[in-house]
């Protein structure tokens, strides 16, 4: 049984979570904007082609990276060769990594001049930003998971836990994959 106190705590728990979440939303999609009106507006000196794609390339080395390693993690949980807490001991570092990998695909995208009339480069903004909501969004499904034991097995979620944790794995492997192979293509094409 649970006390009014203990009610109120989480009920502002939850409160804060959420108003973090819709802050994290505002800024990614900010910093998305922000991005493509610099490389949409603004012509960067020659030199500084080269490290911009560099640095694009190792956000996307990083972020890619750090996505299959959650999502790899989490496989491994519902295939019962990890436990929930080995889940929860590699996701901090890694999602810190994700992150790294986007802000860096934000910053350098905006000096490679994104040629927006391109459908595929469009697509490819696009799913880039799905990856940034997406990795907002699996915030509240770590506070979820947070709170459930650390033995439990993924197949004695409720079933709307479950399909969450694959839909967000799905969505997330979609959206980087989508944005490299759109990325290679336009590399390639030039």
């Amino acid at each position: 049984m649970t006390t009014p106190l203990i009610q109120r705590q989480r009920a502002e728990r939850l409160r804060a979570a959420r108003h973090r979440r819709a802050v994290a939303y505002w800024w990614v999609l900010i910093a998305w904007l922000l991005s493509i009106w610099i490389g949409t507006s603004v012509v960067p000196n020659e030199w500084l082609h080269a490290p911009a794609l560099f640095g694009h390339l190792a956000s996307v080395i990083v972020g890619l990276g750090a996505a299959v390693l959650l999502e790899m993690s989490g496989l491994l949980w519902m295939l019962r060769r990890t436990s929930l807490d080995d889940l929860r001991r590699t996701e901090p570092p890694v999602t810190a990594l994700a992150w790294l990998g986007i802000a860096g695909l934000f910053a350098t995208g905006a000096f490679l001049q994104p040629d927006l009339s391109q459908p595929l480069t469009a697509i490819k903004m696009i799913a880039v930003l799905v990856a940034a909501m997406n990795g907002v969004a699996m915030t509240r499904l770590t506070d979820q998971l947070d709170r459930l034991p650390g033995r439990v097995r993924f197949s004695a979620l409720p079933a709307t836990l479950r399909l969450w944790c694959v839909w967000s794995a799905v969505v997330s492997q979609s959206a980087w994959w989508t944005a490299v192979l759109i990325g290679m293509l336009n590399t390639a094409s030039r």
